[in-house]
């Protein structure tokens, strides 16, 4: 008797702890269950990327039931529901994606790095919510703590808190007005040496965005030769912000 009620306690505790494990193992295709979704379908790569609809690529993770993505500005929450998500916030609220058989990349390939990636993007979950970097630039209260928090988790590897600190001191280098009309900066001017570095740290971290962001400063300084060379790499890698930088820039021409 007293062998079987240690062993439902274990049992409970163990339940417990698996409950609360933050991964992003899940992989695979999901499609939509209407033609009315907004988004026909995510493909997530089991390493905390997913393709939204082929508009592009976001960030997420899981916690027990709870799927967060990241597609870019905003946030997307579901519900997992064995081979269904269910959409339980903006944009995707009570629409529902199922689990197909369709060859998807599986780019899960060491178990313990990617969990450390999904338990970063967590931390950055908790300290953001739903609020974007720029919110917390305008709180003068809180702008410092923010940016001392962001720093260290772009210093532990996450590529989406290293392209917020980007955004961050972007605006302390060069003021909103600047980024705001960048078509006035007309004259190249000095490089930040920060900023290069930090352009280059995301490169190298494998984010394809990392040479959108740091096009989109040369083409601030006035370099457009060096801004379009970075955004075509971009677009190569498979960034759309980069492709639709190119298109804006021709268009505008």
């Amino acid at each position: 008797m007293k062998t079987s009620y240690l062993l439902g306690i274990l049992l409970l505790f163990s339940n417990l702890i698996n409950s609360q494990v933050i991964d992003n193992k899940i992989q695979g295709y999901y499609q939509a269950g209407s033609d009315s979704n907004m988004y026909s379908f995510f493909e997530f790569d089991g390493d905390g990327k997913v393709n939204i609809a082929g508009l592009g690529t976001g960030d997420y993770f899981t916690k027990a039931d709870s799927l967060i993505i990241y597609p870019d500005k905003s946030i997307f929450k579901f519900k997992i529901k064995g081979k269904t998500l269910l959409g339980v916030s903006s944009w995707v609220e009570n629409k529902t994606w199922v689990r197909k058989d369709t060859l998807t990349t599986d780019n899960r390939k060491d178990a313990a790095v990617s969990q450390n990636k999904a338990a970063l993007l967590y931390e950055y979950y908790k300290l953001t919510g739903t609020s974007k970097a720029l919110d917390f630039m305008l709180a003068e209260k809180i702008k410092d703590s923010y940016t001392e928090k962001i720093s260290v988790l772009c210093n532990k590897g996450l590529g989406k808190a290293c392209l917020d600190y980007f955004g961050i001191l972007l605006i302390q280098d060069q003021g909103l007005g600047s980024l705001l009309k960048p078509e006035k900066n007309k004259k190249v001017k000095p490089a930040n040496k920060q900023l290069i570095a930090l352009g280059n740290k995301i490169i190298a971290q494998g984010e394809p965005e990392g040479y959108t962001v740091l096009g989109s400063y040369y083409y601030i300084l006035g370099d457009q030769k060096k801004a379009e060379e970075l955004w075509n790499t971009g677009a190569d890698k498979g960034s759309q912000k980069s492709a639709m930088a190119l298109f804006q820039l021709e268009i505008g021409q």
